[in-house]
């Protein structure tokens, strides 16, 4: 059999001082202390690694919470636009319109309390202005007199127009149809 040769990397007892020698040593040494250190980083690298899956599992459980309010809110706040969308449409609307009720507000105060409304209708001419056609009764001469005399006087109304004035014979009521016309007053 042959002889086996051994080989070795490191030096001969021989050659402890050689500038190799003293190289391996040296490489030896600082690659316990780096091997030490890596090991030294993974083990704290495996240990973190429970504290940063239980915050990431906290940190899932609340996005899927928050995900949970949200989704339930998202029905709510489709109802609320379209909520504000109608208000804000039905606000555009009445920006424009009449104050019918400035309007029916001056013709009752210039109403005696003698006179019956009977019949009442008010309109919005083009023109922008209210038009009011009135039937109203009344047994009192005076009192039809005075109620055409405010109307002419009420700073409100533009035109006071009688269209007919009638007395009954048996029940003694005069019976009248007017026709007036208010100024514009629209909502600012």
């Amino acid at each position: 059999m042959p002889a086996l040769k051994e080989i070795s990397l490191l030096p001969s007892e021989e050659d402890l001082n050689s500038p190799s020698a003293r190289a391996l040593r040296w490489l030896t040494g600082v690659g316990r202390y780096i091997i030490v250190f890596t090991e030294l980083i993974v083990i704290l690298a495996f240990i973190s690694r429970f504290w940063l899956d239980r915050q990431n599992s906290d940190l899932s459980e609340i996005i899927r919470q928050q995900k949970a309010i949200l989704e339930s809110t998202a029905d709510f706040e489709k109802e609320y636009e379209l909520l504000r969308q109608r208000l804000g449409q039905i606000k555009l609307f009445y920006q424009d319109q009449p104050q019918y009720d400035q309007n029916i507000s001056s013709l009752a105060k210039s109403a005696p309390p003698q006179i019956i409304f009977n019949n009442f209708t008010i309109t919005r001419q083009e023109d922008k202005k209210i038009a009011v056609s009135a039937s109203l009764s009344s047994f009192s001469e005076d009192a039809i007199v005075d109620f055409i005399t405010n109307l002419i006087l009420n700073p409100d109304i533009v035109k006071v127009d009688v269209k007919n004035i009638e007395k009954k014979p048996k029940t003694s009521s005069y019976t009248i149809t007017l026709f007036l016309l208010f100024n514009d007053q629209t909502k600012s």
